[in-house]
């Protein structure tokens, strides 16, 4: 069996699957250049931990846009099937997160509209585009906050524009950058996401007037 046939459909995300503080993950930079060095240099074993750190993110992050997991799965897999069928083409990545986050992304919002299971049209996007969970598999979050305090920050959050919800999971509970995002949520300009991240915690600011304890947290995780 190859790799690639060895890529199964998630079917949750697993409450162990813990993260460092503001998403990122556990090694620095310079052992996630290595990684994908080696599965550049046709090492499976480097492929492997590539998808067991990142398919589950990708899962969680698809669960926002589509309850639909038969979509998420698929674009999932897609993206994974993408990389190692580019493999000879692809250069090395800055970051293994952002390249997969814009990939996949791209993929599940072409799979959503091509289905048609969801029409994405402008009152929709308005609305409910974006589902923005607030889950305590982010290992801020299930130490950060209390359960009642995510289901606060959960609802406000998704009382909010979709783009605003989306920029607070990417920031957040992702750990990207504004550079990373404006390119995921394909802003022409970096500054761009930062005034969109600034205008939402603005909005969430008098959405938890009675809640200071939560702002003063998302303030402290943005470091």
């Amino acid at each position: 069996m190859t790799l690639s046939e060895s890529i199964k459909p998630i079917k949750e995300v697993p409450a162990a699957f813990n993260e460092h503080p503001m998403g990122e993950v556990t090694t620095d930079e310079a052992a996630e250049s290595a990684l994908w060095l080696a599965f550049l240099q046709g090492s499976d074993s480097a492929l492997a931990k590539i998808f067991e750190r990142y398919a589950h993110k990708l899962f969680n992050y698809g669960r926002q846009f589509t309850k639909d997991t038969e979509i998420i799965n698929d674009a999932v897999q897609d993206v994974f099937y993408q990389v190692i069928r580019s493999k000879h083409k692809l250069g090395m990545a800055q970051s293994i997160k952002y390249y997969l986050f814009s990939s996949f992304r791209r993929r599940l919002l072409r799979l959503i509209k091509q289905r048609r299971r969801v029409v994405l049209d402008e009152d929709f996007e308005k609305t409910h585009g974006f589902q923005l969970r607030v889950d305590p598999d982010y290992h801020s979050i299930s130490t950060q906050f209390t359960v009642d305090q995510r289901k606060v920050l959960e609802e406000a959050c998704n009382r909010l524009p979709v783009r605003q919800r989306e920029i607070l999971a990417l920031y957040f509970f992702e750990g990207l950058s504004y550079k990373e995002i404006a390119h995921i949520m394909e802003f022409s300009q970096v500054k761009s996401a930062r005034k969109l991240l600034y205008r939402t915690l603005d909005s969430l600011h008098g959405m938890l007037e009675k809640h200071k304890d939560i702002l003063r947290m998302l303030f402290v995780l943005m470091g």
